[in-house]
């Protein structure tokens, strides 16, 4: 932190027309304490404390926009609220919005009381985003029910609103920035948007358990531990006392997540598994949907800490996370660890290394056999003779000249440039390339064929007309051409070329509530979740991607728009039962190929993912607890540039991705 800090800390027991709760003005307190100690005197942090009676709706907006708006480019604002929470339902014009189905909303001290309303989601959502507009870092911190978008105690929750507001009595800047990309800021919540956040005595007052599990991490951690490293931490605190409170981290993809408490220089983590003690065993939050599996006779699959030769075994694999068993050390229980997996069992992906230049394949051999973690074979990929089996190897090394090798698929195409220093670390470079291309093929190949949500799910393009900003709710969808693909061409515009536009909206059919991830795989062996990190879908719902924002489908930067030019992107839809991190599908497209960040968000290309999948199965026998369901759903979808200047109006395929 470079700047001055602002900070607006909210805290209200007592309210004029809900029920009272007991541990706000501690919170509000304790952090106030914990942030002059934090910030030395001379930085002039700036705390505006408002409390009770103080935190009417009129000086929380107030405040959210004079004192906060304060801070300008290197500073951090921080808001800080502590009190009751609701939800109301989604007015039809912000469907896109709002993928649970409802707004989650603060609860000031007079809202319900002469007409006064909530602090809806989406206002806060506002307020904060015109904040961070300026350059400052924004951080959020809110612990109240329904908190992941916006009763302390279950027996003083407040009930939901039964009707929609009308959106002319929210702010009525909303009404004009629905279409607009939000600005990212940092937020930390104290429960999913469809939990109930607790309160609790706790050394010697009453507290919001939240609060307290992330003042304590804060101060145990100190002042170079990241937001995804202190919401991890107060998950631990958190679950020691309750099982049905889940913290939330957002944004979860790759960025502003991972720098240090109140901003910083961005420190990604070593990976996108996390080994730590919960409930008096030791997990990785991993599991079924992320491809992993526990092995038989023997042939089990392990995790090692980044950068160590420590290894757990995985014992059981639920769907989202797994228990694991370190093997020959004690794990410090206060600690998080960073791990990658070390082995695998087969299948792996396989490959063959063959060619008339003797040493260059003995040396891609020797370093297959010596790039795990800890020292032994790679555990993303497995050696194979050439006709090993009647399908062949899944990719191919031709090593014909010395130091140069060709990747190629089964059927002898080329899959990337070829590697032309293989000799030393380009010999590394060369498997960690390939580990890379079996990473991002176990995605691919990822399915649950026994999954009982088939059917239940589905993904749509829909295609995006000149003046629309926001994703229709119920136009028809673009269908598939012969070959399973949607296929979308340019369109010549004014003499240039315009790439196509569509919006993507992901269906819930089934009647319980869903949680969603949509993983883009592009043609430059890129995964990324900035489409839809991850969310909860309600039951009979539909979700939309970039926010309701339209998707560029363009070719990568490096690819020149010319008449027959293309390239292929995947989108998969992960739906489960229960919520699972997205952060260790996250894998950067390979050096020198086209990474389409024109389709994501900016900031949402960080390098998180080093998950290696083996083959995707659900065993009812190895799950942690009940079982949870999960299914996949892929629909490819090709980019083109047509061989002429006349094109269909909309910029469709003729014949292949057609309205119906």
């Amino acid at each position: 932190m470079n700047g001055r800090l602002f900070a607006l800390l909210v805290g209200i027991d007592r309210y004029r027309a809900v029920t009272p709760l007991q541990g706000c003005g501690n919170d509000v307190a304790q952090a106030a304490e914990f942030l002059r100690g934090r910030v030395p005197a001379q930085r002039g942090p700036a705390i505006e404390v408002l409390l009770h009676e103080q935190a009417t709706r009129e000086a929380v907006v107030d405040g959210l926009r004079t004192h906060l708006g304060q801070a300008g480019p290197g500073d951090t604002a921080l808001f800080w609220f502590s009190g009751h929470g609701s939800r109301a339902a989604v007015p039809p014009q912000l469907w896109h919005l709002e993928p649970g189905g409802k707004l989650q909303t603060l609860l000031c001290h007079d809202s319900r009381h002469g007409g006064v309303p909530d602090l809806y989601d989406k206002e806060l959502l506002l307020l904060l985003g015109a904040v961070a507009a300026t350059g400052c870092h924004v951080v959020a911190v809110v612990d109240s029910c329904h908190s992941h978008g916006a009763t302390r105690n279950p027996q003083r929750s407040v009930a939901d609103l039964p009707t929609a507001p009308a959106v002319e009595a929210l702010l009525p800047e909303l009404r004009r920035a629905v279409a607009r990309p939000p600005v990212e800021y940092v937020s930390l919540a104290a429960c999913r948007s469809f939990e109930t956040a607790t309160e609790d005595w706790l050394d010697g007052r009453w507290h919001g358990l939240f609060s307290w599990g992330l003042l304590a991490a804060m101060r145990r951690l100190g002042p170079a531990a990241t937001y995804r490293e202190l919401l991890t931490a107060a998950r631990c605190e958190v679950e020691q006392y309750s099982s049905r409170q889940v913290p939330q981290l957002d944004p979860v993809t790759p960025g502003i997540a991972d720098q240090p408490f109140l901003g910083g220089r961005v420190r990604p983590p070593a990976t996108g598994m996390w080994l730590r003690r919960s409930r008096h065993e030791w997990r990785i939050d991993a599991g079924s949907c992320h491809g992993l599996s526990t092995g038989a006779d023997g042939d089990d699959s392990r995790v090692a800490v980044a950068g160590t030769e420590h290894e757990a075994r995985i014992l059981r694999v639920g769907a989202n996370h797994s228990v694991v068993a370190p093997i020959g050390w004690e794990p410090d229980e206060d600690t998080q660890y960073p791990v990658v997996l070390s082995r695998v069992p087969i299948p792996q992906v396989t490959v063959a290394v063959e060619g008339d230049h003797h040493p260059t394949v003995e040396l891609v051999l020797a370093a297959l056999g010596t790039a795990g973690p800890t020292g032994g074979p790679s555990p993303y990929v497995r050696p194979v003779p050439a006709a090993a089996s009647a399908e062949g190897p899944q990719l191919r090394l031709r090593a014909d000249q010395p130091g140069r090798v060709g990747i190629r698929d089964r059927d002898d195409a080329p899959v990337c440039p070829d590697a032309s220093d293989v000799s030393g670390d380009g010999a590394r470079r060369l498997v960690a390339t390939v580990e890379h291309l079996a990473r991002v093929r176990r995605v691919r190949a990822l399915t649950n064929p026994v999954s009982g949500l088939a059917g239940a799910v589905s993904l749509q393009l829909v295609e995006a007309r000149a003046t629309e900003v926001t994703a229709p709710a119920h136009r028809p969808a673009l269908l598939p051409g012969p070959d399973g693909a949607i296929h979308l061409r340019y369109r010549r515009d004014r003499g240039r070329w315009v790439a196509p536009t569509v919006f993507v909206r992901l269906h819930n059919h089934s009647s319980r509530q869903l949680y969603f991830v949509l993983l883009n795989v592009t043609e430059g062996h890129r995964v990324h979740t900035g489409l839809f990190p991850g969310d909860h879908v309600a039951p009979r719902w539909a979700a939309a991607a970039l926010h309701g924002r339209p998707v560029e489908l363009r070719l990568p930067d490096d690819q020149p728009v010319t008449p027959g030019a293309r390239t292929r992107d995947w989108l998969i839809l992960l739906a489960a039962e229960e919520e699972f991190s997205s952060a260790a599908f996250e894998l950067p497209a390979l050096s020198g190929a086209g990474s389409g960040r024109g389709r994501v968000p900016r900031g949402v290309t960080g390098l998180l993912g080093r998950l290696g999948l083996a083959a995707a199965h659900r065993d009812a026998g190895a799950v942690d607890g009940p079982a949870s369901d999960w299914f996949t759903l892929t629909l490819p979808i090709v980019t083109e540039v047509p061989g002429s200047a006349t094109v269909p109006a909309g910029g469709v395929d003729d014949g292949q991705a057609v309205a119906t």
